[in-house]
């Protein structure tokens, strides 16, 4: 019904933005990454998506249409929300989550306020085939990143399997840990396999 709306900013918060279109205010959800785009501009361009539900209608914005791209690849997952996909498009940029759902790294997702593991799991398995078919740019940094992220867990399965656990309760454990180098990983896993 909406594709964008442009006019005057009235007012924004980290979640919230309204936006005067010819006298009408317009209120809109948005991310922290739209939030910071659109912050202290006297006019602004947000794309939108309206939710309907049987007691309301709400208006979600984004900065740029990539942004409302993967808002949308999000709510077609069983599970996610809108309110889920829009704490999973804060915590991070567009570009960093299409590198993790392509590095399978559910990890960096389930850093996401209310985005369990197995909820992050399913993100990146029903989304890596759709998120390679949208045209992200995905940096040299981001991908670095990603990386990182994975060797740190696999360093921290080696260490854990050191210190006598098995590789597969290692890994499980680790499923459920946010840090991202090996110490703080080793720290959360042996707190989750000490109460086992």
């Amino acid at each position: 019904m909406y594709n964008y709306l442009h006019g005057d900013l009235a007012w924004c918060d980290f979640q919230t933005a309204v936006i005067d279109c010819g006298g009408v205010g317009y209120q809109c959800h948005i991310t922290a990454n739209t939030y910071r785009e659109i912050s202290g501009k006297d006019r602004v361009k947000l794309y939108v998506y309206l939710h309907v539900k049987e007691d309301a209608m709400t208006l979600y914005g984004f900065s740029d249409e990539q942004e409302k791209q993967f808002f949308l690849l999000l709510i077609s997952i069983s599970g996610v929300g809108p309110k889920g996909a829009l704490a999973i498009l804060s915590e991070m940029l567009p570009e960093t989550f299409a590198a993790a759902v392509m590095a399978e790294d559910h990890r960096q997702i389930a850093k996401a306020n209310g985005v369990g593991p197995k909820l992050a799991q399913r993100i990146c398995l029903e989304l890596k085939d759709k998120v390679a078919k949208t045209n992200v740019k995905i940096t040299e940094a981001q991908a670095k990143a990603v990386a990182a992220g994975k060797e740190a867990v696999e360093e921290a399965i080696g260490v854990l399997v050191a210190l006598g656990y098995s590789k597969h309760d290692a890994a499980k454990a680790l499923e459920k840990c946010t840090a991202d180098n090996t110490n703080d990983l080793v720290r959360q896993a042996l707190r989750m396999l000490s109460t086992i």
